[in-house]
């Protein structure tokens, strides 16, 4: 079952963000900077350390990266995808726990292509990647944000979203998949997070006992920066205090591991051995 007191888990993943650019930015990133000051930040949280964008996805999901990364793949790229490692979707699937997986701009439910018309990029929905999810109910765990707001009443215990390649900070970006408006498009992730994380907030199932876990795919090293440090924010009513830090070694298998043990999942064997983030909670 799931740990006493849990009731759903919410997670956002938005794009290309330095620890530093987001941290303490309350000129562009207001609403964020809120919800540190108010819930949790993980001060020592780092992404999967193989760029760029999938397999760090790939990471939080199934406690690996999958492959080696260069490029971001399609979830059908001959000799790569779909991987048939084991993920915390085929483990809800396998034990009857209720979840989704939503796609801002994803259109057709278990869409496994780009498109450019609705900024949708199936590399930033992990679960896609996978056999056993390609192969399973995936037009049902797999579908469109319109359908969010409506399911919020309807006791999913796990509930990832990807906003569209604009919302979550992704676009505008060059030749090479780099940010070239940080500023611009973390303000815009500011603003689609201050609509969106609202309407979480808003909802029964969040106000007893629900947790949000904010993060970023990945850093991208910027003005020094390190490249693999960001933001891991923890909203929850459950949080130990108001503006609670940690500065424990935490990554995405940290999340992963987290997760699974909220949800009373065995974990996978890559992250059997990772801290999870249990502390921030009451």
């Amino acid at each position: 079952g799931v740990l006493p007191g849990f009731t759903t888990i919410s997670t956002i993943v938005l794009e290309n963000h330095d620890y530093a650019e987001v941290v303490g930015d309350t000129t562009d990133a207001p609403y964020l900077n809120s919800l540190i000051a108010n819930y949790g930040l993980a001060t020592n949280y780092m992404d999967s350390g193989t760029h760029p964008s999938l397999p760090n996805y790939l990471d939080m999901m199934s406690g690996a990266t999958q492959y080696a990364g260069f490029v971001d793949l399609e979830p059908q790229t001959t000799g790569f995808f779909p991987s048939s490692a084991d993920n915390v979707g085929n483990q809800m699937q396998v034990a009857g726990i209720k979840w989704r997986a939503y796609a801002e701009g994803m259109a057709s439910a278990c869409a496994l292509t780009d498109n450019a018309a609705t900024n949708y990029g199936p590399k930033h929905e992990p679960f896609l990647y996978f056999t056993n999810i390609q192969s399973g109910p995936c037009a049902d765990t797999n579908v469109d944000y319109s359908n969010f707001a409506s399911d919020l009443t309807a006791n999913y215990r796990f509930m990832y979203i990807a906003p569209n390649l604009v919302d979550d900070g992704h676009n505008p970006v060059d030749a090479f998949g780099t940010a070239t408006d940080p500023v611009g498009s973390l303000t815009t992730s500011d603003s689609w997070c201050k609509t969106e994380v609202g309407k979480i907030m808003a909802s029964d199932s969040y106000k007893n006992g629900g947790v949000i876990f904010i993060t970023w795919d990945e850093a991208e090293g910027r003005n020094g920066d390190s490249k693999d440090q960001v933001p891991m924010i923890i909203v929850s009513p459950k949080i130990k205090s108001a503006g609670f830090k940690s500065a424990t070694a935490y990554s995405h298998m940290s999340y992963l591991a987290t997760v699974e043990d909220i949800l009373g999942l065995t974990r996978l064997a890559t992250v059997a051995s990772e801290p999870n983030m249990l502390e921030f909670f009451k």
